[in-house]
């Protein structure tokens, strides 16, 4: 896509955060790191995500399928849930470390491809064994870290665009140890924000609040970490129950996309 589909939501999202004024000030602080150079803006309201807000309810119906028996032969929740029950009491950089390599394993497959639309933000359900795209690994991995007692303070759903590549993408941020990090689904390593210069922030959500992303400058990002967390090899940290992982996403191409608050929507969909 072109900035100026990005920059055009941007100006859109910053004026219904002025107009919802006392609710904004009602959402959670702004964090003090400056997520890939930018500066920020919270809003406690985050009905205009409706991707978002329905992937979240649907998980919250769906939940108790990962205590059932497994299904035709299907246990990727049963799976997905002993999973992260192994890595409860591990350090956190394990931790995110171990999830990433988990979610990455998803093949890849465009939402137009799968559901014949152009964004849909997938369950873990809906994921796991099957297939994904950017935010659906995403998500999987924000839900695998609040099930390991991560807060929702400490996590959000990114949507940035790709500078090298002109596309809208979306990665899981955490935050620990005083810093930033990138679980995304095009890189195989959890890495510091500072550390990727040409992710361009537009907006970040979690649970309880979204965020505008303005003022970009990635020479104010600077690296907070003494050392880099050190990787988890995938087929020791994401195998489960003799599984194989699969390959990671596919290369992207170059396609025409718009942020909107309901989600990612591409005129000929995407690839990341």
């Amino acid at each position: 896509m072109s900035f100026g589909f990005a920059r055009a939501f941007a100006v859109l999202a910053f004026a219904h955060a002025a107009a919802l004024g006392a609710a904004a000030k009602a959402a959670e602080p702004a964090s003090s790191v400056r997520l890939f150079g930018s500066s920020e803006n919270a809003n406690a309201d985050i009905s205009p995500f409706p991707k978002w807000t329905g992937a979240l309810q649907r998980y919250q119906t769906e939940q108790h399928l990962e205590d059932a028996p497994c299904a035709g032969g299907r246990c990727e929740l049963q799976h997905w849930k002993a999973f992260v029950a192994a890595l409860r009491g591990h350090d956190r950089m394990r931790q995110l470390q171990a999830v990433n390599a988990y979610a990455n394993r998803i093949p890849y497959r465009s939402d137009l491809d799968r559901y014949g639309a152009t964004d849909h933000w997938a369950t873990p359900r809906e994921a796991l064994g099957r297939s994904a795209d950017c935010e659906d690994y995403a998500i999987v991995k924000y839900l695998s870290l609040r099930k390991l007692g991560w807060p929702p303070r400490a996590l959000r759903l990114v949507v940035l665009q790709h500078e090298l590549r002109n596309e809208v993408h979306a990665v899981l941020i955490a935050y620990a140890n005083g810093t930033a990090y990138v679980l995304d689904n095009l890189i195989p390593d959890v890495r510091e924000h500072a550390a990727i210069r040409h992710y361009r922030p537009i907006f970040s959500i979690n649970e309880t609040a979204w965020h505008l992303h303005r003022e970009w400058n990635p020479d104010s990002a600077t690296v907070a970490a003494t050392a880099a967390p050190a990787r988890v090899p995938a087929a020791r940290s994401v195998q489960v129950a003799g599984r194989v992982p699969h390959q990671s996403a596919a290369e992207p191409s170059i396609l025409e996309n718009r942020a909107t608050p309901g989600g990612l929507v591409g005129s000929r969909g995407k690839r990341d």
